[in-house]
């Protein structure tokens, strides 16, 4: 029998959403394609045909995502399963049809090939001259989950970029095609308050030149990154590259000059912003996507010098330890790649890592550093660095009661007397200055 074409397999498999949505049966389980890449078109039909499914398990990774599976219509029909929180998961997580996975990203890969995952929603860009698909913004598990998953369905989009690295698909690895020029997902550059821009200006004193850096995302990862406008020959090993990373390219600031591994070249697992940075990204032979078994792979950061782990979190306490995930009944982050990061840090010759967060919460009424965390995502002797607005706390090497100084010196001052109370009292030691 004469073997098809990629061209027949592509259009013999091409089908509408309606009827691709249709495979898709009650108590079974779908992966959503992680962060910006989740397929809309595809979600939003299977938002649509709820009315005939009990019980289906979603799993996603949520960044830039509107959530509309976690609507209040949607919870007798799914049970979402996430990776990475949002508080738009939040009345899902309340009535009891959401539930958190602390799975470092780094080890997503490993238990999806453990898993029996039925069907596979993804996104990729139409087909290039030989027969393969693009992933275009995030490859993150996408090429496991493709693996081993008995369904792989792709809205093909020609809105998504066609980037470099591990992120082409042959149209034989995937089941059905549905094809939809959606928008796709974009996260848009807030306004930096003072209190965040100091935070980026202090952090910034930590970072050498000639480093390479991990950033997370949000505002004080975008305040980080405008502050080393007057650094040299930064590299970049990320899980995600923002606009502000696109901007420090552009000033001849990131070169990846001295990276010992994909040397010239901005490493990361996912875009995650605005259209220009997707449109930048484009055909651009400087940035590539990999795997997260690869961008948060200790063992494969262990190999770049100078490695620099930048992440946020929600809570610190007065040993150190870093709450990243949680506060009260509903998780609204995750344990994402922090660990993974700070793990490849400890490994990397002259590498470090730091934690960056505002002092205060709740508008000023509550303080970020406690003498005890709620939850635990990051553990103290993990930790180098932990940066406020109101400086820099040394913690390596550093013995229990030392940080407990350090910590009180960097939390808003209307906390200091207080939380140095409790500390005496809890533990029964005097913490002298």
């Amino acid at each position: 029998m004469e073997l098809q074409s990629w061209q027949d397999l592509y259009r013999n498999r091409q089908t509408n959403v309606e009827q691709a949505i249709l495979n898709i049966k009650s108590s079974q389980k779908v992966f959503l394609a992680p962060f910006c890449n989740e397929p809309q078109r595809l979600i939003q039909e299977l938002v649509l045909q709820k009315e005939r499914l009990q019980d289906v398990i979603l799993y996603n990774a949520v960044i830039g995502s509107p959530c509309i599976y976690a609507d209040s219509s949607c919870y007798p029909h799914f049970q979402i399963r996430t990776f990475l929180s949002s508080p738009l998961l939040k009345g899902a997580f309340l009535h009891n049809t959401c539930d958190y996975l602390p799975v470092n990203l780094s080890e997503i890969p490993k238990w999806l090939s453990s898993q029996k995952i039925d069907v596979a929603l993804i996104q990729v860009t139409p087909p290039n001259e030989e027969g393969y698909c693009n992933l275009g913004l995030s490859v993150d598990t996408v090429q496991t989950l493709i693996k081993h998953a008995g369904l792989v369905i792709a809205q093909v989009n020609r809105n998504l970029p066609f980037t470099n690295g591990a992120t082409l698909v042959h149209v034989s690895e995937i089941d059905q095609f549905v094809l939809s020029d959606t928008p796709v997902l974009t996260l848009s550059r807030g306004n930096l308050s003072e209190e965040e821009k100091t935070i980026g200006r202090n952090v910034a004193e930590l970072i050498p030149d000639f480093a390479t850096i991990q950033v997370g995302l949000g505002k004080i990862a975008e305040s980080i990154l405008l502050s080393l406008k007057n650094k040299k020959g930064l590299g970049i090993h990320s899980g995600s590259i923002s606009d502000s990373i696109i901007e420090l390219i552009n000033l001849g600031v990131v070169t990846n000059e001295q990276k010992e591994i994909n040397r010239y070249k901005t490493v990361c697992t996912t875009l995650t912003g605005t259209e220009d940075l997707y449109r930048y990204c484009h055909n651009n032979p400087t940035i590539e996507l990999y795997p997260l078994d690869y961008t948060h792979n200790a063992a494969v950061i262990s190999n770049i010098s100078n490695f620099y782990s930048i992440n946020s979190a929600l809570e610190v306490d007065l040993f150190g330890q870093i709450n990243a995930e949680q506060i009260g009944n509903v998780p609204i982050a995750g344990v994402g790649g922090q660990m993974d990061f700070i793990h490849g840090a400890r490994l990397s010759k002259g590498g470090k890592s730091i934690i960056a967060l505002p002092s205060t919460a709740k508008r000023g009424t509550e303080s970020r550093i406690k003498v005890r965390t709620s939850y635990i995502t990051s553990v103290k002797s993990e930790i180098d660095y932990v940066v406020t607005e109101f400086g820099i706390a040394s913690l390596f090497g550093k013995s229990l009661q030392e940080r407990a100084k350090e910590l009180v010196s960097i939390a808003h001052p209307q906390f200091r007397e207080k939380l140095l109370a409790e500390f005496e009292r809890e533990f029964m030691k005097k913490v002298i200055y």
